[in-house]
């Protein structure tokens, strides 16, 4: 299995140089952790299946899954890193004042 390199995974999502996503694709390029049929499971990128199995050492991976034993989420999860790939959260908005009360 060809997996690859880093250069081609971070500019196929165009990540950040510098980022800390960029520091965390590079941080799971073990791709000798992933099995041969564990290409492409539901479209998430094996940078991400890698780190997520450091994470779960105690899931079972089942070539014969259609997940392959990662949970759906992790695309979403892809999706939102992308989005966000400094790895932080958006500040919650400020509370609304209680009705009745004024700014």
């Amino acid at each position: 299995m060809a997996w690859p390199s880093v250069e081609e995974q971070l500019t196929r999502d165009q990540i950040p140089a510098g980022s800390a996503l960029e520091r965390l694709i590079r941080d799971n390029q073990d791709f000798h952790m992933l099995q041969g049929e564990d290409a492409d499971k539901a479209g998430v990128p094996a940078w991400l299946r890698v780190h997520y199995r450091k994470q779960h050492p105690e899931a079972q991976y089942n070539a014969s899954d259609p997940t392959g034993g990662y949970p759906r989420t992790l695309r979403t999860i892809h999706q939102w890193m992308l989005a966000h790939p400094d790895l932080e959260p958006e500040p919650a908005p400020a509370p609304s004042p209680p009705p009745g009360t004024q700014e």
